[in-house]
């Protein structure tokens, strides 16, 4: 085949999806994807429970002891793992394209990106939350930096398992599904793509558990998801990396750990919908001329 013959191969038409992208095919995807999620973290869930089985096993994996952080540390990247093998093959054998093509790649300035999604979303976080009326004291024992008086190992693992938390089993898995995976297919349509991954992602957290005494405060939760899955597309659209998505997300997590750790707690329900409504307001107003200027989501090739 000459040099001229393979550009052309390889510059074709991309090979059509098994599945289309009308609603059905949104509607099964959008099922699909809190599935895998699902699946992940049932497992990662059972595998703990079957410790019981194992003499000793639950007693040297208590406490604050290396081995109970090294267990959290692996469960968490199962979590990770397992998402990424099944977008993997759902990419490959439904898409029919690359799992590159819906953002898992990393580039030079990947790391930028991510802290610079990191920064943005847990700065907002903590800034919003400082501002508003306290309720109470501030914590006298912060719960991402251990007890005072914790050995200095003790407290750099546990910084390194709330990092793994929001980042091996939350940020990367989640984006990867729905700013990834999700956003990429629906790219033809972009003001369809934002809302209607935006919307699904929100939802799912119906079910998540950050102190809700209520189903009215169930709802209210969902400012939270709304505004940094609102965004976390903001971010991607300008910079073109998934990894912008992926930081706004653990910086989301990050932010909420260190103002619950060293800031004075604050009404719940009213931080919910103002840092959700401001982390929105930004992640708006970046989607919109991101879009108005042209930008793609993820660099779609076509």
């Amino acid at each position: 085949m000459t040099s001229s013959a393979s550009a052309a191969v390889r510059t074709g038409p991309a090979p059509m999806p098994r599945l289309g992208t009308g609603p059905l095919g949104i509607t099964l995807r959008i099922i699909v994807a809190v599935g895998v999620l699902a699946v992940a973290n049932v497992v990662a869930g059972i595998l703990p429970a079957s410790l019981v089985l194992i003499p000793g096993a639950l007693d040297l994996l208590s406490g604050s002891s290396p081995w109970a952080f090294a267990a959290a540390f692996i469960l968490q990247s199962l979590v990770l793992i397992i998402v990424v093998l099944l977008v993997w093959a759902w990419m490959r054998w439904v898409e029919r394209r690359s799992i590159r093509d819906a953002g898992w790649r990393w580039g030079r300035q990947s790391i930028l990106w991510l802290l610079l999604g990191v920064a943005v979303a847990a700065a907002s976080l903590i800034v919003v939350t400082a501002m508003l009326p306290a309720v109470g004291s501030v914590p006298a024992s912060p719960a991402m930096f251990g007890e005072p008086g914790a050995a200095p190992l003790t407290v750099a693992l546990l910084i390194l398992h709330y990092i793994g938390l929001a980042f091996l089993q939350q940020s990367i898995p989640e984006e990867l599904l729905f700013r990834g995976w999700l956003l990429w297919r629906l790219r033809h349509r972009p003001v369809v793509a934002v809302v209607v991954t935006t919307l699904a992602f929100t939802v799912i957290h119906l079910v998540s558990s950050g102190g809700q005494q209520s189903a009215w405060e169930h709802v209210l939760y969902l400012a939270l998801p709304f505004g940094f899955a609102v965004l976390a597309t903001g971010m991607l659209l300008w910079t073109g990396s998934l990894w912008a998505a992926v930081g706004v997300h653990g910086g989301f997590h990050i932010g909420n750990y260190i103002a619950a750790s060293v800031l004075a707690p604050v009404d719940s329900a009213t931080s919910w919908l103002a840092v959700g409504g401001v982390q929105a307001t930004i992640g708006l107003v970046l989607v919109a001329t991101a879009l108005r200027r042209g930008k793609t989501i993820l660099d779609a090739r076509d």
